[in-house]
C-alpha cells in the first residue's frame, strides 16, 4: 500500500505542531510494533526532524519525546545544523568529486570569516578604489552575505555577478557594476582559497551541499539507509535546498510530514524561501487546519489591514475596539491600568490579558507594572527585549575592557567604575564603598585608566576587610589581563 506523505497548512495557532507531534507518535508505535522484527539500537536515526530555529528545536525535541512516553530517543536539528553536519561528516565525499587534498575541514565563525576574507582581498590591486564605493567592513559583510544567500537558494558562486548585474537598471552608473562585477570575482577568490585550505562557512557549507553531497549517488544512499521518514515543521522559514533535500528524501521512499504557515514568511529574504518549499505540498496528501477557537485575528484581521492600506477615516471600527487618546504618556499608561484592572474587577482573569507595547521603555514598564501591581494584579514580561547595553553586567564588561586596553580612558567614568566594582564583586563591595573607591582611587588618564592601590584612599580602613579583599582581587585582575594584552602582537 502507498503511503502518502502529509502536508499539514494552516496560520498560527492552528495546531500545526501538535498535528506534527501526533503523527510521529503514530509513526513510532507503529515501528516499534511491527512483529519479528528486532528494534536496532539506533532506532533513533530513522527519523530525521526538522525545526526552523534553536528554540523550536528545543521546545518540539521535548514535545516528540513526551508524545512516545520517552521510549524513543529524538535527535531534532535545525536545516542549516544538519546541513553542516553532513558536510564535515562527509567531507572526504566532496574532496574527492572536486579532487581537494585530503585534510580534516574546520568551520569558520562570521567574525573570523570577515578577518580572513579583508585581509586575502587587500591583496587585490583595486582594492582601495572599491573601498572608495562602500566602506571596507560593510563591503566585506555584504559581499560574504551574498555567498550566503546564493548559497541557500541554490545558486552558484560564480552565478552570483550575473544575477547582481542583471538587477541593476540601464540607469545605474558605471562604477556600480563595476562592484557588483568584481563582487562576484572576489567571491570566486575566496571560495578558491577556502577551498584549498579545508576552510568552511556557512555560505560555503550551503554550496558544498546541494552541488556536491546531495547529488552524489554515494551520499544517497548513506541517507536512505539512515532516514526512513522525515518530519519537518514551520518549513516556511527553511532554504530553498531544504526542499531539494526532501524530494531526495521522498524519491527514494521515505515519509514525510512537514508544516506550512502560508502566511508566515518571517525569514523571506534572510535565507528562506517559503514559495518554493511550498512546492512540496503537490507531493503530498494535504490538510488544511483552521483556528479552533474564536480569536482577534479572524476577527480583525481584515480590517487592521484596511486601516493600513486605506483611508483611515473611511473605515469604522466596530464598537469592541476602543481607542484612548490622551495629552501625554503618564495619562495614557495609567488610563490603560485602569482598564485593566476593571476588567479584572468583573471577572477576567490576568493571564487572558495581553498588553502589547513595541519599544516601551524602562520608566514606562516600571510604571504600568506598579500601577497593574498595587491592585494585586501580576505582569509576566513576554518576549522582552532591551539594548544589550542595559544589562549591568555588559556595561561593567565594557569598562573593564576600558581599563585593559590603551586610549580608552574617554569612555569610563567614575559612576561606570563604581557600578563595574559592585557587579564583580558580587555585591562584596555595596554602593557607598564603590563610590567612595571610585572617587579616591580611580586614575582618570585618557590613554591609560587605572584602579590605584587601596591605600590612595587616606581612609581606607573604613572600607572593611571584605570589600577591601573584593577591590584587591578586581585591581589586580584588571592588571594582570592588561599586562598579558600587552605582551600581544596584533
Amino acid at each position: 500500500m502507498l503511503i502518502l506523505s502529509l502536508w499539514i497548512a494552516g496560520t498560527s495557532r492552528t495546531g500545526k505542531t501538535s498535528r506534527l507531534v501526533e503523527e510521529f507518535s503514530l509513526w513510532v508505535r507503529k515501528q516499534l510494533v511491527k512483529p519479528k522484527i528486532k528494534v536496532p539500537a539506533n532506532l533513533a536515526s530513522a527519523i530525521l526532524v526538522f525545526a526552523a530555529n534553536n528554540q523550536n528545536r528545543r521546545e518540539l525535541s521535548d514535545r516528540l519525546v513526551l508524545s512516545v512516553d520517552g521510549t524513543y530517543p529524538v535527535v531534532c536539528k535545525t536545516p542549516v545544523g544538519f546541513i553542516t553536519d553532513e558536510v564535515m561528516l562527509f567531507f572526504p565525499l566532496i574532496f574527492e568529486e572536486l579532487k581537494l587534498k585530503a585534510q580534516f575541514p574546520l568551520r569558520l565563525r562570521p567574525e573570523t570569516e570577515q578577518e580572513l576574507a579583508t585581509q586575502l582581498w587587500r591583496n587585490e590591486p583595486d582594492w582601495l578604489e572599491l573601498c572608495e564605493l562602500d566602506h571596507e567592513y560593510r563591503l566585506v559583510r555584504q559581499t560574504l552575505d551574498l555567498m550566503q544567500l546564493a548559497g541557500a537558494s541554490g545558486v552558484p558562486t560564480e552565478d552570483i555577478a550575473v544575477m547582481l548585474l542583471q538587477g541593476l537598471s540601464a540607469h545605474d552608473l558605471g562604477k556600480d557594476r563595476q562592484l557588483e562585477q568584481r563582487m562576484g570575482e572576489l567571491l570566486l577568490s575566496w571560495r578558491s582559497w577556502c577551498l584549498k585550505r579545508g576552510l568552511l562557512t556557512y555560505g560555503l557549507i550551503y554550496e558544498l551541499y546541494w552541488r556536491y553531497l546531495l547529488p552524489n549517488p554515494k551520499y544517497q544512499g548513506h541517507l536512505n539507509s539512515r532516514y526512513q521518514a522525515v518530519f519537518a515543521d514551520d518549513v516556511d522559514d527553511y532554504p530553498a535546498i531544504a526542499r531539494d533535500l526532501f524530494e531526495v528524501m521522498l524519491d527514494r521512499g521515505a515519509v514525510g510530514v512537514f508544516t506550512y504557515n502560508p502566511h508566515g514568511k518571517t525569514r523571506l529574504g534572510l535565507n528562506a524561501d517559503p514559495d518554493y518549499l511550498a512546492g512540496l505540498a503537490s507531493r503530498c496528501h494535504q490538510e488544511q487546519l483552521t483556528p479552533s477557537t474564536p480569536n482577534l485575528s479572524m476577527a480583525f484581521a481584515d480590517m487592521a489591514v484596511k486601516l493600513v492600506t486605506e483611508t483611515a477615516y473611511l473605515v469604522s471600527a466596530p464598537e469592541t475596539i476602543q481607542s484612548i487618546q490622551t495629552i501625554s504618556r503618564a495619562e495614557l499608561l495609567r488610563q490603560t491600568a485602569e482598564i485593566i484592572i476593571q476588567a479584572v474587577q468583573q471577572g477576567l482573569k490576568p493571564s487572558q490579558i495581553a498588553i502589547i507595547a513595541p519599544g516601551l521603555d524602562e520608566i514606562a514598564r516600571y510604571s504600568l507594572i506598579e500601577i497593574l501591581a498595587a491592585k494585586n494584579i501580576a505582569v509576566t514580561p513576554l518576549n522582552e527585549q532591551r539594548p544589550i547595553i542595559s544589562s549591568p553586567q555588559v556595561r561593567s564588561l565594557l569598562t573593564l575592557l576600558g581599563l585593559v586596553y590603551s586610549n580608552l580612558g574617554r569612555l569610563v567614568d567614575r559612576d561606570a567604575i563604581a557600578e563595574m566594582l559592585i557587579v564583580f564583586s558580587k555585591s562584596q563591595i555595596d554602593p557607598v564603598r564603590a563610590g567612595l573607591i571610585a572617587d579616591y582611587c580611580y586614575q582618570y588618564l585618557p590613554e591609560y585608566p587605572c584602579l590605584s592601590p587601596v591605600e590612595t584612599f587616606p581612609r581606607w580602613d573604613r572600607l572593611g576587610h571584605q570589600a577591601t579583599n573584593a577591590y584587591q582581587k578586581l585591581s589586580a585582575g584588571s592588571k594582570g589581563v592588561k599586562s598579558a594584552n600587552s605582551n600581544k602582537a596584533f
